[in-house]
């Protein structure tokens, strides 16, 4: 069974996120009811506010270790350095990146925040499948 969730902000209705849920159907639920993934939801509403955050929690999410520059980031996402670095900016005030600055490079990773590195690892994970099956 799939959510549909309409991205904070997107009018446009091409902007759904799908997020899976699961149906316990025999697990003591009524049939047919549904739940959802409260940390996955909380997490998507809270920092995946636009398709460019999403876009980066994904790529940290299936990146988890690295440290990554505006221009790695942009050069991958395929978007301009500046807008990069704004959103970049705008995840490490939220605290789900860490920057790291010297005077030769500025880098950025994901937060060893257990909880919000936890989801946005998990968040990938549920994303990786839906991107197989685009290539196939």
């Amino acid at each position: 069974m799939v959510l549909r969730l309409r991205l904070l902000g997107q009018p446009d209705p091409g902007n759904i996120m799908l997020m899976p849920i699961s149906d316990k159907g025999h697990n003591g639920a009524a049939h047919g009811a549904a739940e959802i993934d409260l940390e996955l939801f909380t997490f998507v509403e809270r920092y995946a506010t636009t398709n460019f955050r999403w876009d980066l929690i994904l790529l940290f999410g299936n990146q988890p270790d690295s440290e990554l520059t505006a221009r790695e980031i942009a050069q991958q996402l395929r978007r301009a350095v500046y807008p990069t670095t704004k959103e970049l900016d705008d995840l490490t005030y939220l605290r789900v990146l860490v920057r790291h600055y010297t005077p030769e490079r500025t880098t950025y990773r994901l937060t060893k925040r257990a909880s919000v590195r936890r989801t946005a690892i998990r968040l990938a994970d549920l994303e990786r499948p839906k991107a197989a099956l685009e290539h196939a």
